[in-house]
């Protein structure tokens, strides 16, 4: 009789000996967790077994997804000479993923219908903090996660992963209950924790979130693989509660570039002092050009949308004109679309925005404030532009329109800081000619 094959953490076939799965198991964990390192025991489960297929792939995904190294190309070259000691699903994986890294994501989400309880494929395919996700649109994403909820019953993994969707709806007590739940079942889930910020923040409660925060860095979060956007969050609820000088602490002992690099730095570091510019504060140790040399992100050619966006931020937070025509340049050459239309047009604002032209930055941005959506990232992330819209207005002479925006963010939730943007605005020179 054949020995049984060993199984992953969702009772998925491995086809790999039992101590490799182990491995490769341990590393599933931290991925779902979104711990650091989980290439650590996929590496040691080659090493166990060099004919397993699936771990080869999965070193794949973290090279392509999460730049651990440049062997994108090599392991999935070993994964497909190991194909005949795979199972059918496990070479139906690796072919859609061969296919979504040379930007075809139609495979993957066609073999998770097949197999929804692949939660490395259902993790590749949601965007999250970790992965930029397979659908061109976000709530595409949320309604095939809800058509998976019946091979979830009562799963932390997947009450997280549902939570950070809630919140991105506006669902916020859903969010808020499904993130417990699952903190309570696993208090270093990710996902959850990172969907609690989102809560405290739009729901304003910002001292409760940021003591929670705090909390959850330090404890259940310590070995958290992206520790330095939980602290952008907490720096987010110190500049509602217009508490600047924790601001600049926290960038000095958490999101300096000599501790945070790679794409973070330009995502979570640069895009921080960027809000600084538009709110009027400033942290006297950052130095901009180091954040960008420190991101190691080609800032004119970039991969995603979402990191289109946030390279457009990093090059306006140095005045980098020419680089931005360069940017804008890149996406007038792609594929027609409404996404690079918008992010054009975003491009546009903030090359207005550097060349002193507010009236023209004001009038881009409030014309496509509500298209960002589909860049991807959540929406704390892309209200930049709405805060960059109401500091243009304020300098372009158009106060009672930047105090009608700030009036309509505190009516939904409040925001000390807010209050002292709205103060400005109300003093701010009024421009006498109309504004169409």
């Amino acid at each position: 009789m054949a020995k049984a094959r060993p199984v992953d953490l969702y009772g998925l076939q491995l086809s790999t000996s039992q101590d490799a799965a182990e491995l490769y198991n341990d590393a599933l964990g931290r991925l779902l967790r979104l711990e650091s390192d989980p290439e650590e025991p996929l590496l040691r489960a080659i090493a166990v077994d060099p004919e397993f297929a699936l771990g080869y792939a999965a070193l794949a995904v973290l090279s392509h997804e999460f730049g651990i190294d440049d062997h994108t190309a090599h392991y999935l070259n070993q994964a497909n000479t190991l194909l005949g000691n795979t199972s059918t699903r496990e070479r139906a994986f690796i072919a859609a993923y061969e296919r979504r890294v040379a930007g075809d994501y139609s495979t993957l989400l066609s073999y998770l219908l097949d197999h929804p309880r692949d939660v490395l494929g259902v993790s590749i395919a949601i965007p999250t903090i970790a992965f930029s996700g397979a659908y061109d649109v976000a709530d595409d994403a949320w309604v095939a996660l809800e058509q998976m909820a019946s091979h979830f019953q009562h799963d932390w993994w997947y009450d997280g992963m549902l939570a950070f969707a809630r919140q991105d709806q506006g669902r916020m007590a859903e969010a808020r209950d499904l993130a417990e739940r699952s903190l309570t079942a696993e208090p270093r889930g990710g996902n959850a924790a990172h969907a609690a910020a989102h809560v405290y923040l739009e729901t304003g409660e910002h001292e409760l979130g940021l003591r929670w925060i705090d909390d959850w860095i330090a404890s259940a979060g310590q070995d958290a693989a992206h520790r330095c956007h939980f602290s952008w969050h907490a720096a987010l609820y110190e500049l509602s509660l217009d508490d600047v000088d924790s601001v600049a602490r926290r960038y000095d002992r958490e999101l300096d570039p000599r501790i945070v690099t790679g794409p973070r730095a330009l995502i979570d570091t640069a895009s921080l002092l960027f809000r600084g510019h538009v709110e009027d504060f400033t942290i006297a140790s950052a130095d901009p050009m180091a954040v960008l040399e420190a991101s190691g992100v080609d800032l004119t050619r970039p991969e995603t949308p979402f990191m289109a966006f946030h390279c457009g931020l990093g090059l306006a937070l140095t005045r980098d004109i020419a680089r931005l025509e360069e940017l804008r340049n890149t996406l007038g050459a792609a594929t027609a679309s409404p996404v690079n239309s918008t992010l054009k047009d975003f491009i546009g604002a903030l090359i207005a925005y550097c060349q002193g032209d507010d009236d023209t930055a004001a009038d881009l941005l409030l014309g496509l404030h509500h298209h960002l959506t589909p860049i991807g990232g959540s929406y704390a992330q892309r209200s930049v532009a709405i805060d960059l819209a109401i500091s243009s207005l304020c300098r372009a002479g158009r106060g009672t329109e930047a105090v009608a925006l700030l009036e309509a963010r505190l009516a939904r939730r409040s925001r000390p800081r807010d209050e002292v943007l709205l103060r400005r605005a109300r003093n701010s020179p009024t421009d006498a000619s109309p504004q169409v």
